[in-house]
């Protein structure tokens, strides 16, 4: 059986922004689609339709580098396949291709998977059957955990609706993208480009919670997004954006 997969899809109309070309929440879509197909295809999905799952997949870390969006209608080509374990993650790498064939970008995912009755992370290494395809030692680059700047430029609350929940009753991960990217100005997107999104997935964001979501700089002047609890006890999520100009 094949390690890896490769999925095309066509730009929609709700994968795009006012610029005409596609979002990262867009992307996170797709990624999220490919990805279930390719656990399926794997036996590892851990997801049926008739009976609760012993074991369920989280996204815990995730970046995006993007070199060049496609635009409405275009075609891209995914392509994912797991490369092995590192610490307690699964990670998985998708590269993106536009219909020409040009590689244009990639996202690497660190996935935990959960017990669902003991709510704790599952070891990859060592571990048999359909999981053993995970068991190798990951070589490529590490997502860290990121940090919160001590900077703010902006805040505001939001509350997790019906919308954005999924089949766990947690808020979609592409959700948490459109939080972080609504942060930035308009003006500054008009501009300039997302070269590359890495977020923290670090406590689940449920129906109804008010989270205060906060606009930052680091001291690389890039922009931080995080989310907390209104009384800062929980961190939700943290991501970071580095901006290029869109402009030739």
């Amino acid at each position: 059986m094949s390690l890896k997969l490769k999925e095309a899809y066509k730009v929609q109309f709700d994968a795009i922004d006012f610029t005409g070309k596609m979002t990262i929440n867009g992307l996170c879509s797709y990624m999220q689609i490919i990805a279930a197909n390719h656990a399926s295809l794997l036996n590892f999905n851990y997801y049926k339709n008739s009976e609760t799952p012993e074991y369920y997949w989280i996204l815990s870390k995730v970046k995006y580098v993007i070199d060049d969006y496609p635009k409405w209608e275009e075609k891209i080509v995914m392509e994912t396949y797991p490369v092995g374990y590192e610490k307690l993650y699964a990670v998985r790498l998708f590269d993106i291709y536009n219909e020409s064939g040009k590689k244009i970008g990639h996202i690497i995912g660190n996935y935990l998977l959960m017990d669902a009755a003991k709510r704790r992370p599952v070891k990859i290494k060592g571990n048999t059957g359909a999981l053993s395809f995970l068991d190798f030692p990951y070589e490529g680059e590490s997502l860290v955990k990121l940090k919160i700047p001590e900077s703010v430029l902006k805040v505001e609350r939001r509350k997790a609706y019906y919308s954005e929940i999924d089949l766990n009753e947690h808020m979609n991960n592409a959700h948490y993208i459109k939080w972080v990217v609504d942060m930035l100005p308009l003006e500054l997107l008009r501009d300039h480009e997302i070269r590359t999104f890495e977020i923290n997935y670090n406590t689940s964001i449920t129906y109804g919670t008010e989270v205060k979501v906060v606009l930052s700089q680091n001291e690389s002047n890039e922009y931080v997004v995080y989310g907390n609890s209104i009384d800062d006890a929980i961190n939700y999520f943290v991501a970071k954006v580095v901006l290029v100009s869109s402009k030739k």
